[in-house]
């Protein structure tokens, strides 16, 4: 009766799964898992049970702006589709706040938690992964011929240039060198100090500057560029444009 009794009382103190690790099997894994692993996101819940990976991912990627939805690239080897979810920050994926299941579009960079799922009902969530994703903005390259001209006709002339992607482009137009490249120098410290655009403010391109396509005779030094914009970079190109008198 003793030995009985001292039997029951072990039973009581200690869960049977207990007794079934003891013996070299396993707990379920649904056991092993935090009740919420949005808590503590950067756990990976297989570790350590002798688990081979579902997804091969990146811990950090990188694509390029494409005007398209880009879901994170990576494989799966399960049956299961992943769980892939994005958010803003890495303090929205560690709560669990603000995430979505669509792929970003806008260049910026998002913290991304993917889940894998085993195939059996009972175990679901075998591994997570937490990636640093990266849509980067999608450079800009503007084509022109560095020296073009024209003849007077009395009608405005143009500098011709194009933009792959097709973006659009300013123009500015100066009587010398020196007030392009002036402009174009504070500009560039503008931007090292404020992070503003490419735009050419009244503060710091030359009041001689003509926006508008030139008419009369000479030779104009053009600056043609893009400012950039939230997913695209900034570009330039310099143009020498010289309209000539009529032809006679």
């Amino acid at each position: 009766m003793i030995i009985r009794a001292f039997i029951y009382a072990v039973f009581l103190a200690f869960p049977l799964h207990f007794f079934s690790a003891c013996a070299g099997g396993e707990a379920p894994l649904a056991n092993m898992l935090p009740e919420n692993p949005q808590k503590n996101p950067h756990v990976n819940p297989a570790a350590g049970n002798n688990h081979t990976a579902l997804i091969s991912v990146k811990s950090s990627q990188e694509l390029v702006y494409n005007g398209k939805p880009q879901p994170i690239p990576f494989s799966n080897r399960g049956k299961e589709a992943p769980g892939v979810i994005y958010y803003p920050t890495p303090q929205a994926r560690k709560e669990g706040k603000g995430g979505t299941a669509a792929a970003p579009v806008q260049a910026g960079t998002y913290y991304v938690r993917l889940l894998g799922y085993s195939d059996g009902k009972d175990h679901p969530l075998v591994e997570e992964h937490l990636v640093e994703y990266h849509i980067l903005k999608r450079p800009v390259k503007i084509e022109a011929a560095e020296n073009q001209g024209a003849f007077y006709n009395g009608d405005p002339k143009r500098v011709q240039a194009k933009a792959d992607p097709p973006v659009l482009l300013s123009f500015s137009y100066y009587p010398n060198r020196e007030l392009r490249d002036t402009a174009q120098k504070a500009a560039a410290e503008a931007i090292l100090k404020w992070g503003s655009s490419l735009v050419p403010t009244d503060s710091y391109s030359g009041y001689k500057r003509v926006e508008r396509a030139p008419i009369e005779p000479g030779t104009y030094y053009v600056w043609v560029y893009f400012p950039g914009d939230e997913n695209h970079e900034a570009a330039q190109a310099n143009v020498e444009f010289t309209i000539s008198p009529p032809e006679i």
